[in-house]
């Protein structure tokens, strides 16, 4: 075995145990001022001065039910949230195109830039957020979420760093949440179809009609109509629409099976 593989195989060990050793104690964390803690020390070491938890979502004031940790500078933080252009920021927006972590020197290959992305970066870039990785959070059912490191001498070397952030990143914005709200009220218990009716939604979040949804089940079209009707009670829901949405939703129906099919 040469030397070089050698030191990987000891790299790879060493980031393997930190990261453990990471999820271990964000898995203790108990209050959001020791998760701020955590985060400080985190962020510390790996390179960045700043960080970011936060719901893609209008949060000033009173965050409610929605992550809301951040050590930003002034500037930044109350252009993103005190301000309420967080819809325009290029970090958030990019989030809505990318499942797992990337650099904010990637932007331009991810969404498209005008002026205002600019000088926001540009206002960023002032207050010391020169580059950062954003780690995006998706759950179905829940507004968009991110970890961010950012604002770093070494700008050049955090890629070094993309995967630890990644791991660290999902389970720092899992922490995040379930100290709020979200996680601390009981889930009400979801709706449940049954195998017809779940069988017409499917069909009609294709687009089908009552009478061509009972062509493909063998049904009458009176029968489909009152399975329709069933599920949007059960629901409690109007249009067709937010009957499939809410199915969707509730996990009774996967979106693979709203893709129209070609004939045989």
């Amino acid at each position: 075995m040469t030397q070089t593989s050698t030191s990987a195989q000891f790299g790879l060990a060493d980031c393997a145990k930190t990261v453990d050793s990471v999820l271990r104690a964000l898995a203790a964390i108990a209050t959001k001022a020791e998760l701020a803690t955590l985060m400080a020390a985190i962020t510390n070491e790996l390179g960045f001065r700043h960080y970011a938890l936060i719901h893609h979502d209008d949060l000033r004031g009173e965050s409610g039910q929605r992550v809301k940790l951040l050590a930003y500078p002034s500037v930044a933080e109350e252009r993103i949230i005190g301000q309420g252009t967080w819809r325009r920021d290029p970090i958030i927006r990019a989030c809505s195109f990318r499942q797992q972590a990337f650099l904010w020197s990637e932007l331009p290959a991810i969404i498209t830039f005008d002026r205002r992305d600019r000088a926001a970066l540009a206002s960023g870039a002032l207050a010391g957020l020169n580059e950062g990785i954003t780690i995006p959070f998706h759950l179905l059912g829940e507004c968009t979420g991110s970890c961010t490191f950012a604002g770093t001498k070494q700008p050049k070397r955090i890629s070094r760093v993309l995967g630890m952030a990644q791991m660290i990143g999902i389970f720092a914005f899992q922490a995040a949440r379930r100290l709020t709200e979200i996680a601390e009220r009981d889930p009400a218990p979801l709706p449940k179809l049954h195998p017809r009716p779940r069988d017409c939604v499917a069909l009609a979040g294709r687009g089908m009609s009552n009478k061509e949804i009972a062509r493909v089940l063998a049904l009458r079209p009176r029968t489909v109509d009152g399975y329709l009707t069933e599920a949007r009670s059960l629901f409690d829901v109007h249009g067709r629409t937010e009957l499939v949405a809410s199915a969707l939703l509730a996990g009774e129906i996967g979106l693979h099976e709203l893709a129209r099919r070609q004939p045989e």
